[in-house]
């Protein structure tokens, strides 16, 4: 499927996905447009199957009822591919971010050519379990680790060898799009697994009505993502938000590995992988510790955050269990207030519900920003 809306399309598609169903008027408000102007925009926008019509309501303004417009789940659909060093994760999501299909495979080594029979068996089989037509798919998303991945999101093309983590070595040199795009048959776009989280919560989840806001991505590594004036920051080089750079590898960091290294050295049958995490049973005593552990860390990171760039919210997410991620949200919300001044704001501190639904959903998120968002822009 392929759409090329223009910015006042997409800027009504972003109105509708945050604040749900609207009558034509108040999207004349909302959007800034003309009355003439909003009627043709909705007009083109149903024809293309991505909006639909619902019931009239009375929207406080005299005269008959108001039609409702509101977007149609069914009209575009995206495929995200989550690469990570142990298995690839895939999901089929609607206009509106529902996931309808997904699924997972173990790897026994991210082997380029191995990733993508994979991702294309995958996206078959996808479209078979949803039901979804071919034509109504706009395009693939897909996300792997490692600082590289940021040039793509930002519009650039890294320059000399990609900076991959060393179990990617294989993939250095390959033009990773057209990789992509040669195994789905279709445009894909690529991105760093941290901003792609970020890119999903903006959209989808904690995120969906907030303005302003930092994401800290705790995975196997720790990164994050900016949030700012609604639209993702991506900075000179595309590597705002790598969070992760401030703390040493030899020393404590927020980080999957971290935590993994940590139970090995406590628990007779530890984790191994990141997955793993959420079916063990770690005893709440050695969390507390670990959280201790890296704490402030995560505490100075978030001070630092809020007073320079007076956040709305904090959104933590990522691949660690509820068990981690909720005690070190409890955590940031008794000692942040302490840490900032009283006439500074203290940003809301929210863990997000989308960390259940996988690395994927964020790799999804990048055709329906793409192609239908005015943050794209």
């Amino acid at each position: 499927m392929s759409l090329q809306l223009d910015y006042n399309e997409k800027h009504v598609i972003d109105l509708l996905r945050s604040h749900g169903p609207q009558s034509r008027s108040r999207l004349v408000h909302s959007a800034q447009l003309t009355p003439p102007t909003l009627t043709r925009l909705t007009q083109n926008l149903l024809d293309y199957g991505l909006l639909k019509e619902l019931h009239k309501v009375r929207d406080g303004q005299r005269g008959k009822p108001a039609q409702l417009i509101t977007l149609d789940p069914n009209g575009a659909f995206a495929i995200g591919i989550a690469v990570q060093s142990e298995y690839l994760s895939a999901c089929i999501v609607d206009l509106e971010g529902n996931p309808r299909a997904s699924l997972t495979r173990n790897l026994s080594e991210p082997n380029p050519s191995l990733v993508a029979t994979y991702s294309r068996k995958m996206f078959e089989q996808l479209l078979d379990e949803a039901a979804v037509p071919r034509k109504r798919v706009i395009g693939a998303g897909v996300s792997m680790p490692g600082v590289a991945l940021n040039a793509y999101g930002a519009g650039l093309n890294p320059s000399g060898p990609h900076r991959l983590p060393d179990e990617y070595s294989a993939w250095k040199g390959i033009d990773l799009p057209a990789h992509f795009r040669k195994a789905l048959g279709l445009q894909s776009w690529l991105d760093n697994s941290a901003k792609t989280a970020t890119l999903a919560d903006m959209y989808f989840g904690a995120g969906r009505q907030l303005n302003h806001f930092a994401a800290f991505h705790f995975a196997y590594g720790f990164g994050g993502g900016l949030i700012l004036d609604r639209r993702p920051y991506r900075g000179r080089l595309g590597r705002a938000g790598e969070f992760g750079g401030l703390y040493p590898y030899e020393h404590a960091r927020p980080s999957g590995h971290d935590l993994l290294d940590f139970l090995a050295e406590r628990m007779d049958a530890p984790p191994r992988q990141i997955r793993d995490l959420s079916q063990a049973r770690i005893p709440e005593g050695l969390i507390k510790e670990w959280l201790a552990r890296v704490s402030p860390q995560v505490l100075d990171l978030a001070r630092h955050l809020s007073v320079a760039l007076d956040l709305e919210a904090i959104v933590l997410n990522g691949l660690l269990p509820m068990s981690v991620l909720q005690p070190m949200a409890q955590l940031l919300r008794e000692q942040l207030p302490r840490a900032i001044p009283n006439d500074l704001g203290v940003p809301e501190i929210i863990v997000s519900q989308l960390a259940k639904s996988g690395l994927d959903l964020g790799a999804a998120s990048l055709p329906l920003h793409y192609v239908t968002s005015a943050s794209s822009y």
